[in-house]
């Protein structure tokens, strides 16, 4: 028996899993029907009396519009079917018509009668989605049916609903042009409710029609009753809720808060209010002094920083970083949180907005230092994530800590199997060599020796970083310094002839480019060397080294005929000129504009004819030419991909500036609590000593008794021993109706004339001659109808049961 009831499930189990792959194979043909006989029979299943097909039609719909096809076509066989029964087929309905609505309106108004019949049903999630529906339909001409329609919902005794026409408000506002003003009354009125669920919606459609608001007094004025109850609520709104109410009374707090004060320690009683720049705190022990309701705001992200959520965390950071001072960002442990959430194994972009959320405060201010270990690169970083953390680690390097990051940098820089944190790498090694001149030293030395195993854009970097520090060097007027800039040049000098290197065109004419610029501090000791082995090979050479090989050329022969100048002077030039002909720099340098001039780089004839304009033409011009190839140039900034991306990031931590002058601030009584609005129907408006109050319990004695004198049993009479059961017939169970009802009147004008115990007593009394009555009468019945006792006792123990 039992292998013929396991065949026979197995069979339906077949059958079922046939039934549906048929089911789904006609659908997804039905899909790729061609476009020409695709509308016939979608049209004939949105048409058709039976749910089931007309849900599947209702499902073509959806996935030619999900695909980016038209769905137009489709718009009154889809209405139609709006007035249906079937949950889902309405839902998807809905969803149609909120997206082709405005196309069609004269369509869709027809519609408009049934969703909005929806609106009576007893089930609260449909009238929930009735609201939002009609708010869905961005037509203009339903705008006053829409605005009774929300004035009704807006004090439904279900708080899913009233949380749906707080969003719906926010729909409507746009569509709306006469009825604004009545709109945002409901959102006020929205905002004040019980429930933080409708709270929660009112703040979204407040957000949303804020941005309208020209007037700032007027944007503002829902806020300020709201503010200390808002603090409280944070805990029981969702999170997405909570980062936009903490975002928006961040922003509200500068606004019309006063601004925190900070007392220094150190015994000179200064006190300042708290700058926008963190920097410019001018002590390091201090105390800080909140106004009460920003400290009320300070303490109710307190429990925040437990939540699960990471955009929480991210909207706490970024008040307490604007609101407060780095010893509270501290005090919150929030330098551990975000590094947490930032050196996670996850490759989210909460992950990298984490990164780059530490790399702008720590520009600011030195509070994630003691955790720079933790921002080390690690294998499975990806480029973005890993040059997020070389640019915190530049920003978290001093004396202290930098012999451990450089071994990671050069680490990085020789053994990453991706050039661009190879690339990073050596940037930051280059940003770091500011932190002091015995470290600069290392790393110039680091980068020379670097030269030789290094090609591409790695060897380009590691020139801008010796580029970096000899231009470093050479301003700082030290005889040691410039001693070490020649040493440097010459050793680059000789890199550059010696061919055993693989150097790429760039970094040749970076090289070239740093011996012309030294080549007058050396006083051209090894700049015509260099020029004489490069013309060798001029023709050949890239544009951009054929450009820096002329201006090699103009700064050496610059210098020659500046020197003959200060030698000779200006009187007597024919001697000069003489003396500048049979010059080995001058000859080389006509040679150069010779080549110049028949280059084919644009950029470089020019050039060429310019520097022959000014350095052909007498010493007089000559003056000129030194000066413009000569004069110093500015140290290069070391920029890292990093910089571009958190860039855009100061624009969020960014906000309106405390008010300035206290007296323009409005007093603390205009942020007085309003009344909080408690829908009366509703069953959460209804407080639990009422309820405890006023629902009866039953009790398993013959006599109800209310809650109250259950309660204080024991100041009433003593309770009665529970009668022993009797059997009783059915007409004589509900014949008992007449004396219940008795009861019950007794009861109420018990109540009402504040005599309590003594309707107890006496209906207790009554209760007991009653049930003697009773007795009696049955007892009687018994002995005349013996037959029907048994069946009489069975149908009351069923009732009873």
């Amino acid at each position: 028996m039992s292998d013929s009831f396991a065949k026979l499930s197995s069979m339906m189990e077949s059958a079922k899993e046939f039934t549906i792959e048929a089911a789904v194979s006609a659908s997804a043909r039905l899909t790729e029907t061609p476009s020409a006989s695709r509308p016939a029979e979608v049209s004939k299943l949105l048409n058709s009396r039976i749910d089931r097909d007309i849900l599947k039609g209702m499902k073509c719909v959806v996935s030619i519009i999900s695909r980016g096809e038209n769905g137009l076509p489709y718009f009154a066989d889809v209405v139609k079917n709006v007035t249906s029964s079937n949950g889902k087929i309405k839902q998807l309905v809905v969803i149609y018509l909120t997206k082709y609505a405005d196309l069609e309106p004269d369509t869709a108004l027809l519609s408009i009668n049934s969703i909005q019949k929806s609106l009576n049903e007893k089930n609260q999630i449909n009238r929930a989605n009735a609201i939002r529906s009609l708010a869905g339909i961005r037509i203009s001409s339903i705008a006053p049916i829409l605005d009774l329609c929300i004035k009704r919902t807006s004090t439904d005794p279900s708080p899913l609903v009233r949380a749906a026409t707080a969003i719906s408000i926010g729909k409507a506002y746009e569509i709306s042009e006469h009825s604004k003003k009545s709109l945002v009354e409901y959102l006020n009125r929205l905002l004040a409710d019980s429930e933080p669920l409708v709270v929660s919606s009112a703040l979204k459609s407040y957000y949303r029609i804020g941005k309208d608001y020209t007037n700032e007094t007027k944007k503002w004025a829902p806020i300020h009753g709201h503010f200390r109850r808002l603090c409280s609520l944070l805990l029981d709104f969702d999170e997405w809720t909570q980062c936009l109410v903490v975002d928006l009374l961040t922003e509200y707090s500068r606004k019309f808060l006063p601004r925190p004060k900070l007392y220094s320690k150190d015994g000179s009683n200064q006190i300042i209010d708290l700058p926008e720049d963190i920097r410019e705190i001018p002590f390091e022990e201090y105390e800080t002094s909140f106004d009460e309701d920003l400290e009320l705001f300070l303490h109710s992200l307190k429990p925040l920083i437990y939540s699960n959520s990471e955009n929480v965390i991210l909207s706490i950071v970024r008040s307490v970083y604007l609101l407060a001072t780095p010893l509270v960002f501290k005090e919150f442990q929030l330098d551990s949180i975000l590094t947490r959430i930032a050196t996670s194994y996850d490759e989210s972009q909460i992950r990298l907005y984490a990164l780059q959320t530490i790399a702008f405060i720590n520009n600011q201010t030195n509070i994630f230092n003691d955790h720079f270990r933790k921002f080390y690169v690690m294998p499975t970083d990806s480029s973005d994530i890993a040059t997020c953390k070389l640019s915190i680690l530049s920003s978290m390097s001093n004396e202290g800590n930098f012999k451990y990051i450089f071994e990671e940098l050069k680490y990085y820089s020789l053994h990453s199997r991706d050039a661009n944190i190879r690339k990073e790498s050596i940037k930051t090694i280059g940003k770091c060599s500011q932190i002091s001149l015995e470290w600069s030293q290392k790393i110039l030395k680091w980068s020379l020796a670097r030269i030789k195993d290094s090609n591409g854009d790695v060897l380009n970097e590691l020139l801008k970083v010796i580029r970096y520090l000899l231009q470093q060097k050479s301003d700082r007027n030290d005889p040691k310094e410039k001693e070490e800039v020649l040493k440097t040049t010459y050793k680059l000098s000789l890199i550059l002839q010696d061919h055993s290197f693989d150097l790429d065109d760039e970094a040749k004419a970076g090289i070239i480019w740093l011996i012309g610029e030294y080549t007058a501090l050396g006083e051209n000791s090894f700049g015509p060397d260099v020029l004489r082995s490069l013309l060798k090979t001029f023709p050949g050479e890239a544009a951009s080294v054929r450009y820096q090989i002329l201006v090699l050329a103009c700064k050496i022969f610059s210098f020659d005929l500046a020197r003959l100048k200060n030698e000779i002077g200006t009187d007597d030039q024919d001697y000069i000129e003489e003396k500048l002909s049979n010059s080995i720099e001058y000859k080389m340098f006509q040679h150069v504009l010779q080549l110049s001039k028949y280059d084919e780089s644009y950029d470089t004839r020019d050039r060429a004819r310019m520097f022959n304009v000014l350095l052909n033409t007498g010493p007089d011009q000559a003056q000129l030419a030194s000066l413009f190839l000569q004069v110093p140039k500015p140290i290069p900034f070391i920029s890292t991909e990093n910089d571009d991306i958190v860039a855009p990031l100061s624009k969020y931590f960014t906000v309106v500036e405390w008010t300035s002058d206290p007296s323009l601030l409005p007093p603390s009584s205009i942020r007085k609590p309003v009344t909080v609005q408690v829908n009366s129907l509703s069953t959460p408006g209804f407080s639990s000593k009422e309820v405890t109050n006023n629902i009866p319990i039953q009790s398993f004695t013959n006599t109800a008794i209310s809650s109250e004198q259950a309660v204080n049993v024991e100041k009433t009479t003593a309770s009665k021993s529970k009668p022993a059961y009797q059997l009783q017939s059915l007409d004589e169970f509900f014949g008992n109706e007449a004396s219940s009802s008795e009861e019950e009147e007794v009861e109420e004008s018990d109540e009402e004339s504040d005599e309590s115990e003594t309707s107890i007593e006496d209906s207790s009394s009554e209760d007991e001659e009653s049930e003697e009555e009773e007795e009696d009468d049955e007892h009687e019945q018994l002995k005349d109808h013996d037959d029907d006792d048994e069946s009489d006792a069975d149908s009351t123990k069923a009732f009873i049961k």
